[in-house]
């Protein structure tokens, strides 16, 4: 009787054994990503902006031999002037430029000559460089999904293009936002609006390009035209849409940026490195940006990009150089990415800027 209740017990023992092992006669998810392989992106750095301003620049772009681009201007202001005249006005003002019309043939023909502005402007291209090192075991060893070295390379280019479209407007000397002349320029009293935008239009209405502006200053354009129930065209280039103003496209760029009121030039907000602009977050009303309004291009005396002719770059790269510089007694290898940066405003018609709160 003993033995019989032994033996039903141990058989009730191996069932439960048999319902306990039965899961892993199945190949489960667990078991098969032992041996497969997940597909792997390449890397992505969010921070990247589509740059519509560098690639309109692209377009406008000059090689430069020795480093300096000079700025040969004719000191003549004469076709800016007002003037009152009680008859039609016959002579177009002009400084030193003079030209005879409906006269006889006996009366004496004016000479012009043009004088150049004795201290042209010399703008120098600015380097923008990076070092990318990297122990070669990692390139060697950890390169059969992506090139590890090239992806390094990729992501430290894109921000250096980053800073390219920032120093277009904002650094000290050649930055666009500090060459605007004083009669090319306003402040808005208020946000940006169809009226802002059009006197922006009466100041550089040579044959402009596009206006640029912060993306959030675009939605507040786009708030103010449509509470006058205005419908803005959209106009397809780079293959995105743009909504247009009297046909000019409307371009964002998060490097005309927006400054909070009331925050301190060059102090450092908590958790921000030292040197580093505080960042704060917008009281809507409370911050203001610029809108400028850019005529590209040599042939129309616009602004031009300048970069360093000779400079070689490959297509996947453009303006960036990339040299090796050296390899440690630590292996670690060392590249050198390099790339030269400035923009020249020929004429102070090619820019206007007005000042806006959002």
């Amino acid at each position: 009787m003993a033995e019989r209740e032994r033996g039903r017990a141990r058989g009730g023992d191996e069932d439960t054994l048999l319902e306990q092992a039965a899961p892993t006669r199945a190949l489960t998810s667990d078991i098969g990503r032992v041996l497969s392989r997940p597909t792997k992106s390449q890397p992505f750095w969010p921070p990247r902006t589509p740059r519509w301003v560098l690639r309109f620049l692209d377009a406008a772009s000059v090689p430069v031999q020795g480093g300096v681009y000079q700025v040969n201007r004719v000191g003549d202001e004469g076709l800016g002037t007002r003037v009152q005249a009680s008859a039609p006005l016959l002579e177009v003002p002009s400084t030193t430029l003079r030209a005879r019309h409906s006269h006889s043939e006996v009366d004496p023909i004016e000479t012009s000559v043009a004088v150049f502005e004795p201290a042209p402007q010399e703008i120098p291209l600015e380097p923008i460089q990076s070092v990318v090192k990297t122990s070669t075991r990692v390139p060697q060893l950890f390169s059969e999904t992506h090139d590890q070295l090239q992806w390094q390379i990729n992501i430290t280019a894109e921000y250096m293009y980053e800073t390219k479209e920032n120093l277009v407007f904002n650094h000290p000397t050649h930055g666009l936002l500090n060459n605007v002349a004083p009669n090319m320029e306003f402040k808005a009293d208020g946000p940006p609006s169809p009226d802002v935008l059009d006197d922006l239009l009466a100041r550089a209405w040579k044959r402009p390009d596009f206006f640029a502006l912060h993306p959030e200053a675009l939605a507040e354009f786009r708030k103010q035209a449509s509470a006058r129930s205005l419908t803005l065209e959209e106009v397809e280039i780079f293959g995105s849409s743009f909504s247009t103003w009297r046909g000019l496209p409307l371009v964002p760029t998060n490097k005309l940026h927006l400054v909070s009121a009331g925050a301190a030039s060059g102090e450092s907000a908590s958790g921000t490195e030292p040197g580093q602009p505080a960042l704060m977050e917008r009281v809507p009303g409370q911050a203001t940006t610029s809108v400028v309004l850019m005529r590209l291009g040599l042939e129309k005396q616009g602004i031009v990009s300048l970069y360093a002719a000779g400079a070689k770059t490959s297509p996947p790269l453009p303006f960036i150089t990339v040299e090796f510089m050296r390899l440690g007694d630590n292996s670690v290898a060392s590249y050198l990415l390099t790339t030269y940066t400035a923009v020249a405003v020929l004429s102070p018609g090619a820019l206007a800027r007005a000042e806006v709160t959002v």
